[in-house]
């Protein structure tokens, strides 16, 4: 072993609403932080300066299809998960001989869900798009 065990699936627990354990029906789970930054011109063809923008905050959760129906069936009859209020998401990583850290996921809202399935399929995962308020790494 070179230089010990890297960061690796089975590290990661996702806690969501309802929940008081981590999910175990889930498959995946991105999120991503962007920023706005550009180039401002005066005279000439080469930037003078440079601009900063706003943030923006976007992820996806992958869940079994019992999940999903676990989180749809905690909801109203007739409402889906789209018209949840905003929730929380806690992702932690806790690597074996490695750093552990958390990131909160705060004013999730789950924006789309694809859900499916095809002969062959031997489980139905349900893609879930989300909308992400902040996050905030290492809490």
């Amino acid at each position: 072993m070179i230089n010990g065990n890297e960061y690796a699936w089975e590290d990661i627990a996702v806690i969501i609403p309802g929940k008081v354990a981590p999910i175990d029906g889930i498959e995946a789970i991105e999120y991503e932080e962007s920023k706005e930054h550009t180039n401002i011109h005066g005279r000439g063809d080469e930037p003078v300066a440079f601009g900063r923008g706003k943030k923006d905050f976007s992820g996806s959760l992958t869940l079994l299809q019992s999940e999903f129906e676990a989180l749809q069936q905690s909801l109203p009859p007739g409402r889906s998960v789209t018209s949840m209020a905003p929730f929380n998401i806690t992702v932690s990583y806790a690597p074996e001989g490695g750093i552990d850290t958390t990131d909160l996921l705060i004013g999730v809202r789950i924006k789309k869900f694809k859900k499916g399935g095809k002969t062959g399929d031997d489980h139905m995962p349900v893609v879930c798009d989300l909308i992400i308020g902040k996050i905030d790494y290492n809490v």
